[in-house]
């Protein structure tokens, strides 16, 4: 008789992930329609549950170097369908820069030059664990060198480059999400095992993203309720259920591109 196990596996916790991130984007194509504001209520689940199951594949991942690379391509891919969408399907002052991949990737990245500084240490190897600091620290001076260069370009040229590091370099200050996500993904690899670190640094990474936006936290400054993500973490019982890797990747641009050209056809 099979032994049934208690809670939900990876698998689950990815599918209920893809429900409500086609809520919240429902919302984002379809407000024009009167979609509910609580549409993006749900989708603020999404992000926390698929950066915990990133952690979770980081780990227990065969190929580590395929991981990271499947999440390169993932962001590459998005950032050429993101330039053809903006420039045929977009409405005037709407941009579409949709790309968790480069968030994911960033995450997962963090999570390698962390975990090589952990063995480095164990070996006493001091110059390949300063190394290790260091290539933490480049994607950070990146991003400020990218802020700082467009600082002093007029507005097209700045767009440029903007569009250029959204959609084809990976950096943190301009992934989605932002550094915080990518904090949370390395948080979440930090505390694998122990529930109470992860849900404590799901809860301060939502309190931080409260008090740093504004506006009603109901309509405008809502989210904060990625805490809520809390509650799947807590189901999550280790297990990685079935497979269907490919699936993951291929929907989440897909039903993107999908919603992208449907509320442009209708609104033409």
């Amino acid at each position: 008789m099979e032994k049934v196990t208690k809670g939900i596996t990876s698998f689950q916790l990815k599918l209920l992930g893809i429900v409500l991130m086609v809520f919240d984007h429902l919302g984002q194509f379809f407000g024009f329609l009167g979609a509910p504001v609580w549409f993006h209520w749900l989708g603020r689940l999404v992000a926390p549950i698929f950066l915990f199951t990133s952690s979770e594949g980081f780990i227990y991942t065969s190929n580590r170097k395929k991981y990271l690379l499947r999440l390169l391509y993932g962001f590459w891919l998005m950032g050429i369908g993101n330039i053809i969408a903006n420039k045929f399907f977009m409405n005037e002052n709407e941009v579409l820069i949709n790309n968790i991949f480069g968030t994911l990737f960033l995450g997962v990245l963090y999570m390698w030059f962390i975990d090589g500084i952990r063995k480095n240490w164990k070996l006493k190897q001091p110059l390949k664990v300063v190394g290790g600091f260091i290539l933490c620290i480049v994607p950070i001076v990146l991003s400020f060198a990218v802020l700082l260069l467009m600082d002093g370009m007029d507005s097209k040229a700045s767009l440029i480059i903007f569009r250029m590091f959204t959609f084809l370099v990976p950096l943190p200050i301009l992934s989605e999400g932002g550094p915080l996500f990518i904090l949370l993904a390395v948080l979440f690899y930090l505390f694998h095992g122990k529930k109470s670190g992860q849900l404590i640094s799901l809860a301060v990474i939502a309190v931080i993203s409260f008090i740093s936006g504004t506006g009603n936290p109901f309509t405008e400054n809502y989210q904060w309720m990625m805490c809520l993500a809390a509650v799947p973490i807590i189901l999550y019982n280790g297990e990685k259920g079935r497979g269907m890797r490919n699936f993951f990747y291929y929907f989440y641009p897909a039903h993107i591109y999908l919603f992208c050209l449907i509320a442009y056809f209708i609104q033409h």
